[in-house]
């Protein structure tokens, strides 16, 4: 895996923000939000991700084919990972889930996999998720915030 160290591990109770993939990657776009951007410098000290969200990050980077771009983009994932604290998948997030999943197909809704395993791993923490996808988090019964506003 291109020589990629583990995550940094972390103590939930000093963190608020569970950082979602496309609020993380915001600043690597040609044109950025520069609100969403701003966001994340300010609140940098309080964030905390997942590894689902580096995961979605890094298959759409290891997809990617050869060349500048994606050079700029796998230094660039060495930045967050270095600083930014990630949570552990734990059998409690797991249980977390399952028991959020069904009660989301109970409502007759669905939303993503990997959407309902951030959302899951925020609730066990009490965190916030910090998304753009801010209706398909608020059905997971979360609290969000979206940087993007």
């Amino acid at each position: 895996m291109h020589g990629l160290t583990l995550f940094p591990q972390v103590d939930a109770l000093c963190m608020k923000y569970l950082v979602d993939a496309n609020v993380l990657s915001e600043p690597t776009k040609a044109v950025s939000v520069q609100q969403a951007v701003d966001w994340l410098n300010e609140n940098e000290a309080e964030l905390v991700v997942s590894p689902v969200v580096m995961g979605e990050i890094w298959r759409g980077v290891e997809a990617m084919p050869e060349g500048r771009k994606k050079q700029e983009l796998v230094a660039w994932f060495g930045r967050p990972r270095a600083r930014m604290p990630s949570l552990e998948r734990t059998t409690e997030i797991a249980l977390v889930w399952a028991e959020m999943v069904n009660q989301i197909r109970r409502s007759g809704c669905t939303v993503g996999i990997m959407d309902t395993m951030i959302a899951a791993t925020a609730k066990r923490h009490g965190l916030i998720v910090a998304t753009r996808n801010v209706s398909d988090f608020s059905r997971c019964g979360v609290a969000v915030v979206n940087p993007f506003e």
